[in-house]
């Protein structure tokens, strides 16, 4: 009798296998699709203070081009702003000078930015879209950190979405600074660094060390990875039974041959530091500026939950704040209790180690850098992994736990991406500090009959003048008075008059009589009523 033979059916196995690779390309192209929205809506956000001193440096102007706003002449806001645009008389050589005045900020990114400006396209919008391309790569650089830590599994790919949809990110994607770019840099190096460590293979340090050096180019703070990362391999090699300080330790000659070559290469801009280090430690004072530990620790909770919602152009509340951090808190504590040792340890120090250099001179000697997550950008990303890592672990429990995990999951996309959408239809974000009110002001003063703004002398005015001037009428008129002893006397003909920053000088000049008003809660702009 002859056998039946029946149609070949799929294995489970294949069925699960090829589940597993929709999935993937689902998740993929959903993505890079909230990912590529960074490019959308570049010049939709006002120009802050921080922004105008980018396009500045990067078209070579000097910082005495700046005399011209406080010569007592009366400018439009189209001469104010040419500063802005580059001059086809100002070279790489300008630029470079321009970036040694200020040392503090290391060069990588304002060199690519000067190459971004050479498309057709509008300096903010170049300058901007550098950050984007940057931050493009950033839950692709999330995803590689994650599967070299960790190895195949969800929390890759869970670490990936959460850093594509938080509205953090969003924002300094969408910014012309460096940051975007630093923070690439710090995950892709603690892969590199990761991979050199397992497979320890010549090319793998030469990936090392190139990302080492363009860290170090694109962030000075980016300086604090080398001792984690030395701390962490030394973790790893104790856990393994040697010693890491032993030259017998192969990874160990391999690391400090990497990270030698980078401090070389790097050397070209410390001695600039050195040069500059008056003038550096002169543009950082303000960080000293004492706010409180009370203020500075809610501040990071602030920056901690806007990292996965942020729905308001202002500050949250303190108490909602710390209702979102206790979810966040209780992954943190899961992570912590059960990730693979030491693979644990990566995140962990970077986390507390920026932490460390922010917060803790604020609360050891006073001071205000924790008022701006800028500086925490690192750990603020690594706390976002570690949450990835916990909600992508229990996707592999069974029962409760897994459906946990995809409701954590869903809820933090979905928030994540509401907040990136309200970002993208506002007018202004807390992101720009004091200078997210400059279109309100900017109305205040295209209202005004004839009107003028009147500027003292100060590093800050001109952030702030040239930022109110991307939104001013031609008719507005600008007049910036000199350091002059004589009496101040104000343009005639003008009857809608805003100050900004005004000295004693300048509210004598006002005269008695009118009280300067500050306008829309601002610090640094007030109105004078006819």
């Amino acid at each position: 009798m002859s056998e039946i033979t029946h149609p070949s059916r799929p294995s489970s196995a294949g069925l699960t296998n090829g589940r597993a690779r929709l999935w993937a390309i689902a998740t993929l192209v959903l993505l890079a699709g909230v990912t590529a929205s960074r490019l959308i809506g570049l010049d939709h956000l006002p120009v802050w203070h921080d922004e105008v001193f980018t396009l500045l440096r990067v078209f070579g102007y000097p910082g005495d081009t700046w005399e011209i706003l406080f010569s007592g002449r009366l400018l439009t806001p189209a001469e104010v702003l040419a500063f802005q645009q580059p001059d086809p008389s100002r070279g790489w050589a300008d630029t470079l000078r321009a970036l040694a005045e200020h040392p503090e900020h290391a060069p990588l990114y304002y060199l690519l930015g000067r190459v971004m400006a050479m498309l057709p396209l509008d300096p903010v919008t170049a300058l901007r879209g550098t950050s984007a391309l940057s931050s493009l790569l950033l839950p692709a650089a999330a995803f590689w950190v994650m599967r070299e830590l960790f190895g195949r599994g969800p929390a890759s790919w869970v670490a990936a979405a959460v850093v594509a949809v938080s509205p953090l990110h969003l924002l300094y994607a969408q910014e012309a600074r460096q940051y975007a770019l630093w923070t690439l840099l710090v995950l892709a190096s603690s892969a590199a660094l990761q991979r050199g460590l397992d497979r320890n293979r010549s090319r793998d340090w030469w990936l090392y060390g190139a990302l080492v050096t363009l860290g170090l180019y694109s962030h000075l703070l980016f300086a604090l990875m080398l001792p984690v990362h030395a701390a962490y391999a030394w973790i790893g090699a104790a856990r393994a039974g040697g010693s890491w300080l032993r030259p017998s330790c192969l990874p160990v000659r391999s690391w400090l041959s990497a990270v030698a070559a980078a401090l070389v290469l790097f050397s070209p801009w410390v001695l600039v530091m050195v040069a500059g280090f008056g003038e550096a430690l002169n543009y950082t004072q303000w960080m000293d500026r004492a706010v409180g530990a009370q203020r500075n620790l809610l501040a990071w909770g602030g920056h901690i939950t806007r990292a996965f919602i942020d729905w308001s152009p202002d500050p949250d509340p303190p108490a909602l704040s710390l209702l979102w951090l206790i979810p966040i808190a209780g992954a943190l504590v899961f992570y912590l209790a059960r990730a693979p040792r030491p693979q644990v340890w990566l995140l962990a120090l970077t986390a507390a180690a920026y932490l460390g250099i922010v917060l803790g001179p604020d609360l050891v000697l006073g001071g205000s850098r924790s008022l701006h997550v800028r500086y925490g950008l690192p750990a603020v990303l690594a706390l976002q992994l570690m949450v990835a890592w916990s909600i992508g672990s229990a996707f592999g429990s069974a029962g409760t736990a897994r459906v946990a995990a995809a409701v954590a999951l869903a809820l933090v996309m979905v928030l994540g991406v509401l907040s990136q959408w309200r970002i993208q239809q506002a007018e202004t974000w807390w992101s720009k500090q004091f200078s997210a009110a400059n279109i309100e002001v900017a109305r205040t003063v295209n209202a005004l009959d004839r009107p003028l703004v009147a500027v003292s002398p100060g590093g800050v005015a001109v952030g702030e003048l040239v930022s109110l001037a991307y939104h001013l009428d031609d008719r507005v008129r600008i007049w910036g008075h000199g350091a002059s002893r004589e009496r101040l006397v104000l343009p005639e003909g003008f009857n809608g008059l805003v100050l900004l920053l005004p000295n004693e000088a300048l509210r004598a000049a006002v005269g008695p009589d009118r009280v300067p008003e500050p306008i829309a809660g601002t610090w640094q702009w007030f109105l004078v009523r006819p």
